[in-house]
């Protein structure tokens, strides 16, 4: 759309450049040929909400092409990430097999060879492995519960605020959601609509997305007299220099461009802690790694160690 192309030609173009989307790329126009919004068509076709929602506000108040862009920015990113984690964990995953062959080795065939030479493994060795097996489970149940929890979360609104305390993840998914919110009310306030407007028109959304759910928890509190100050302190998802532009006085336009320019800005910074977190795996597991072959080699010399103490 940036060089021209109008959103059927874009869409014809995308069936050439990626084949093995061309069965939802064609859902997608026969959508559009009978007159539905891109939004619409996106849902159809199984598109996240969230994205749908950004897409329907940009379509009907701001800038399409803009947002079409960073949404596909967005997802080329997380697509690129995905596969950077793929080439990071081939050789870590290598090694641990490697590793744990080493175990199995060592468990049923050195194992019993130190047996009949009464070299059973020290209590040393025995509380090294029950302490590391016992604390990466541990940390495995910990974390997998806390997946869990906010995977079974149905609630868009608590959903987020649940990620956004995840630990590691956590911060990307902050900035995602700053991002998100500031660009959408960033689009919706240079459309000229106040804050009681857009509550009313986010009550115009899917009931199952994070706007919605945001604007049945806001909308009431603005009636009911709540200062906009104290109701983004009690909102963890929403940026808290949303604050600062709203108090500065300034026109619609004004507030909305500067809005703009910060959900840029957080674009940016989301788009560095994604990338980021594919650096924390390869050191975590090849920590792991040099625990375990820490245990191996405890498990073969310290025997061998203390039947040389008692030759001596």
């Amino acid at each position: 759309m940036l060089a021209g192309f109008s959103i059927a030609q874009s869409i014809q173009f995308m069936q050439v450049l990626l084949p093995q989307y061309a069965e939802r790329l064609d859902q997608l126009s026969e959508v559009l040929r009978n007159g539905a919004s891109l939004a619409t068509g996106f849902q159809q076709i199984g598109i996240d909400q969230e994205i749908v929602n950004q897409i329907r506000i940009t379509q009907e108040h701001g800038d399409l092409t803009d947002a079409l862009t960073q949404i596909g920015q967005l997802l080329a990113e997380k697509l690129r990430q995905r596969q950077q984690l793929k080439r990071l964990l081939r050789y870590p995953l290598l090694l641990l097999s490697l590793v744990a062959s080493l175990l199995l080795v060592v468990r049923y065939l050195i194992g019993p060879e130190l047996r009949q030479w009464q070299l059973n493994l020290d209590n040393e060795v025995l509380l090294y492995w029950l302490a590391f097996g016992g604390l990466l489970i541990l940390l495995l149940l910990v974390l997998a519960g806390r997946l869990l929890q906010v995977y079974l979360q149905r609630d868009p609104l608590k959903k987020a605020q649940a990620r956004i305390h995840l630990p590691v993840l956590g911060k990307t998914y902050r900035y995602y959601y700053h991002y998100y919110l500031l660009f959408n009310l960033a689009i919706l306030l240079k459309s000229g609509l106040n804050l009681q407007a857009i509550c009313q028109l986010l009550k115009t959304l899917a009931p199952n997305s994070l706007l919605y759910c945001l604007g049945q928890q806001i909308e009431p509190q603005l009636e009911a007299g709540v200062s906009l100050n104290e109701i983004i302190r009690q909102q963890p998802i929403l940026p808290a220099q949303l604050d600062l532009f709203v108090h500065k006085g300034r026109s619609l336009d004004h507030l909305s461009e500067e809005l703009l320019m910060a959900s840029h800005l957080t674009y940016k910074k989301m788009l560095a802690s994604l990338a980021k977190l594919a650096t924390y795996v390869q050191p975590l597991l090849f920590g792991i790694i040099a625990l375990l072959i820490i245990g191996v080699y405890l498990s073969l010399l310290l025997p061998m160690y203390h039947m040389m103490e008692g030759l001596y």
